[in-house]
């Protein structure tokens, strides 16, 4: 019930900030933003020469790889600028808004760089640590409804270590790698502000068509959500209400061109020609924390051992009690593929609920993801390779000090610790159901071939023995079962 109340809020939400960010009807073909880029101001000191004007580059060429705007020609503007009698830097808001209508860009960047420094560490090796950074306001303007989109403090950085005392020139080099970095950032957050909306042009046999492509700076990992306009509603006095929109589904490409997608419906239906297909981001790494019900193969082995040296001293108490199956928890770390996902999980099995074994056991798996309906519903195979380190309390001291010479003894009541490894593989088969684009659960069941445990020594505190033979300890062949949840990040 709860699971219902979030993704009904989320949905919610997603869709009245949807429905706040579109301004101008939607057509099928994506159409680029005017965008106009003015020169950033530059305020900060030491490094500041020319500053404003590379991170002004820097920003067009970042804008210009996205594919995604008609960025207007600098030299037309500035000449425009220049025969307005208006500054090229410290341009005001209403200035911006005139000029746009007049020129014809509809989105106008601007900054200020209100910092630029380079901190310098004396490292104890007689090298250098240099850390440059550079911050600037930037400020996003949206020409037709006179608002400001977007308006924060930015953060370039770079890092270095030199052997020789830096000189100006390295720390000017620095800086020019944080306004890269800074610049990255800028085009990150364009990237976000400014997605891709476009209407369903058409639908064939469960193909999408969308009129966007690598022209307008679609990659093969963009996806999109899908939503339908509701219907406005009409109050008695007249007044309009927008509808909003209802999420209906997401969509991932298919086949990428240049002017034009196909892609298919991982999660919805009922989507239709002339619904909204808005880009979002979902990442390709997932994260899952699991339930673990595994064999644990300990053996029964009770044994008690007088010492040679003493036997009227102190004895040797080995006593194993048998535990078949054990729980644990694991978490999975990997890449989420269409087909194929290889993966790493490390996970930690209780043995008697760690009174005295316990075994950490990591695996490089790969799975292999077949789709029931959409990506919804998923059976997946996972074969994998295994390593398994235990940690078992085998017995203690008991009835005085057990002595392994005449001069050296165990103290009684001395814990006998041993540690062993195994090496093998497996295979599971689990069942996985995606709540959301997201957020998931699986169910599963496998066999893994584990070898006999190979002893890395016994310990007692802190020193290493040797027992009168060979005690076998944790053995992980058999059956295991799994439930967990998952997420994509």
């Amino acid at each position: 019930m709860l699971i219902k109340k979030v993704i009904f809020t989320v949905f919610f939400l997603t869709s009245v900030l949807f429905s706040q960010q579109i301004k101008k009807e939607i057509s099928e073909t994506y159409e680029k933003e005017n965008i106009a880029v003015f020169e950033i101001s530059d305020n900060s000191s030491v490094y500041g020469k020319n500053l404003g004007a590379k991170m002004t580059a820097l920003i067009e060429n970042s804008l210009t790889k996205l594919n995604r705007f008609n960025i207007v020609d600098r030299k037309n503007l500035d000449k425009y600028l220049k025969e307005m009698e208006l500054q090229l830097t410290g341009i005001t808001e209403k200035q911006i808004i005139e000029a746009g209508k007049i020129y014809g860009y509809s989105k106008a960047v601007t900054g200020k760089i209100i910092s630029a420094n380079v901190a310098v560490e004396y490292n104890e090796d007689d090298s250098f640590s240099l850390y440059s950074s550079v911050e600037m306001v930037l400020q996003i303007t949206d020409v037709e409804t006179a608002k400001i989109l977007y308006s924060s403090k930015l953060n370039g950085s770079s890092y270095d270590i030199t052997s020789g005392y830096p000189s100006y020139s390295v720390r000017e080099s620095l800086i020019h790698d944080a306004c890269n970095n800074l610049s990255y950032k800028v085009e990150k957050k364009m990237r976000d502000i400014f997605k891709i909306a476009v209407k369903i042009a058409d639908i064939d046999k469960g193909n999408i068509i969308l009129l966007a492509g690598k022209n307008h700076g679609v990659s093969q990992r963009t996806r999109f959500k899908v939503y339908s306009p509701k219907e406005d509603i009409i109050l008695p006095s007249g007044n309009i209400i927008s509808g909003g929109y209802d999420y209906k589904g997401t969509l991932r490409i298919k086949e990428l061109k240049n002017e034009y997608l196909i892609a298919k419906i991982s999660r919805g239906k009922n989507i239709q020609v002339g619904d909204i297909a808005k880009e979002t981001v979902i990442g390709n790494l997932a994260m899952g924390i699991f339930l673990d019900y595994s064999a644990y193969n300990l053996p029964d082995f009770q044994r008690t051992y007088k010492s040679a040296v003493k036997p009227n001293e102190g004895k040797m108490n080995i006593s194993l009690n048998k535990n078949k199956y054990a729980l644990g928890i694991h978490f999975k770390m990997g890449y989420n593929g269409v087909l194929f996902s290889p993966n790493l999980s490390v996970g930690l099995l209780f043995g008697d609920f760690l009174k005295s074994s316990y075994t950490v056991n990591a695996r490089a798996n790969f799975d292999i993801n077949i789709n029931l309906y959409h990506e919804v519903l998923r059976l997946i195979i996972t074969p994998y390779i295994g390593a398994g380190l235990s940690f078992t309390t085998i017995g203690r001291i008991i009835e005085g000090n057990y002595y392994t010479d005449n001069n050296i003894y165990l103290p009684n009541g001395a814990k006998i610790d041993s540690r062993d490894i195994m090496f093998g593989i497996g295979a599971s088969l689990s069942l996985q159901y995606n709540v959301t684009d997201t957020i998931g659960v699986n169910l599963g069941v496998g066999y893994r071939f584990y070898t006999n445990p190979i002893n890395l020594g016994v310990f007692s505190d802190g020193t290493e023995i040797s027992l009168p033979e060979n005690v076998k300890t944790v053995n992980l062949t058999g059956l295991e079962f799994t439930f967990g949840a998952f997420f994509i990040l």
